[in-house]
């Protein structure tokens, strides 16, 4: 048999996490053993993570943390959180291959007196210049 649990008619404010955790004693309060947690309640909690971290929010719930950061972060994917805004941190722009090649210049002088000087240009190699350093590194052994 399932067990099914409503939230308490929530206030017209947004519910707070003291509101939201009260929601969760009371429904552990009268929870049979081993039985779900009601999807209305992993909304709210998800809901808190827009303004608390996952941690503080789990903590405060007494909810798995990579539970709750696997709802949240699906919410995000499909957005499923009513009303939430993308949060943007960091874009990657992907444009394509340098204008200006890249260049770079190596110089090297063995205690013996050899010296060698490598000088790179563009971004395709088609040799590893650590195996060059080695190979000059030991040829005055």
């Amino acid at each position: 048999m399932r067990e099914t649990h409503s939230l308490i008619s929530a206030p017209t404010v947004k519910p707070t996490l003291e509101f939201i955790r009260n929601q969760f004693e009371a429904w552990r309060k009268t929870r049979r053993r081993r039985c779900r947690i009601p999807e209305a309640l992993w909304k709210a909690a998800v809901e808190q993570c827009r303004e608390h971290s996952i941690c503080a929010v789990s903590a405060a719930l007494r909810l798995n943390y990579d539970a709750l950061r696997s709802r949240v972060a699906k919410s995000r994917d499909t957005g499923l959180v009513v009303g939430q805004s993308p949060e943007i941190g960091f874009v990657k722009l992907d444009l394509g291959v340098p204008i200006t090649p890249s260049e770079c210049l190596v110089e090297m002088d063995a205690p013996n007196g050899a010296k060698m000087r490598m000088s790179f240009k563009g971004a395709s190699r088609e040799f590893d210049p650590v195996e060059l350093s080695r190979a000059f590194w030991r040829q005055g052994r």
